[in-house]
């Protein structure tokens, strides 16, 4: 398993860093869309050669929560998708309630009717809706959503799902990826010690908005949780050091994780 992170900033970034999205590719050589933001359609097609052919090589899109630099690629995923002939529906896996909301609120009013045809999401997409604590298996990996305090209102909250990934066809490490989440100490050291890597949601601004885990919260984490941790979902430009504070650092766009048999390698594309 490769877990290529083709964006790894914040919702307000730039091209430099783009928004947080990862491609995930299995032994197969097939390819699984981890969130779809807005600028998607720059950074999944942003090395010199790609072309068309990048879109068509994804099998699967998994979304982790509604946020428009997380969905809102999904229409114009969903287009590219069904007006081509030689590509399926891609297999889009997705907490049930989240991808109800997701069309009545997000797509349905793009999506909802093509020249004389009322259409639906399974239309574009062959749709797999998961229970909030659901197990599903893609091409030999493993995945189980983990589901994560985002923003709590008092009267509906508001929640992300991560992942925990294992290549069990291939014994690959574990990893978890938490998505967008409040900070969460009892619940990655509840994880950690299963977890080979864990890429976590830091915010990196001088103030703190609650509704993402801040640098500062991860500092009070264990060292040996911190010798873990990458950090990703960050702020343009960030100052602070982290491989200097124990973690193993930021998440740089174009890096690539190839975790099998026990092994992790990573290093940098565009």
């Amino acid at each position: 398993m490769k877990i290529k992170f083709i964006g790894v900033g914040s919702a307000f970034t730039t091209s430099e860093y783009f928004q947080s999205n990862l491609l995930i590719t299995a032994e197969s050589g097939r390819k699984m869309l981890l969130d779809c933001g807005t600028d998607i359609r720059f950074s999944l097609n942003s090395s010199p050669e790609a072309c068309q052919s990048v879109v068509e090589e994804i099998d699967a899109v998994y979304i982790s929560h509604l946020h428009s630099d997380h969905v809102g690629g999904m229409e114009w995923m969903a287009f590219q998708t069904y007006f081509n002939p030689d590509q399926r529906r891609p297999r889009l896996f997705m907490e049930q309630d989240t991808m109800q909301e997701m069309w009545n609120f997000s797509l349905k009013g793009g999506l909802g009717c093509i020249e004389g045809k009322r259409m639906h999401l399974t239309d574009y997409f062959d749709c797999r809706a998961l229970p909030r604590d659901g197990v599903f298996e893609w091409e030999g990996i493993r995945f189980n959503l983990v589901r994560m305090p985002h923003i709590i209102t008092g009267y509906r909250d508001f929640f992300s799902y991560g992942l925990i990934m294992e290549d069990v066809a291939h014994g690959g490490p574990m990893v978890f990826f938490t998505t967008d989440t409040q900070f969460q100490p009892g619940l990655i050291q509840e994880i950690a010690p299963r977890a080979a890597l864990i890429f976590h949601d830091c915010e990196t601004s001088p103030f703190k908005s609650i509704v993402h885990t801040h640098y500062d919260d991860l500092l009070g984490l264990p060292e040996t949780i911190r010798g873990k941790i990458w950090l990703y979902h960050y702020q343009p430009c960030p100052t602070q050091r982290p491989e200097q504070d124990g973690f193993k650092g930021f998440v740089s766009r174009g890096r690539v994780f190839s975790l099998v048999e026990g092994t992790i390698r990573t290093e940098v594309r565009e």
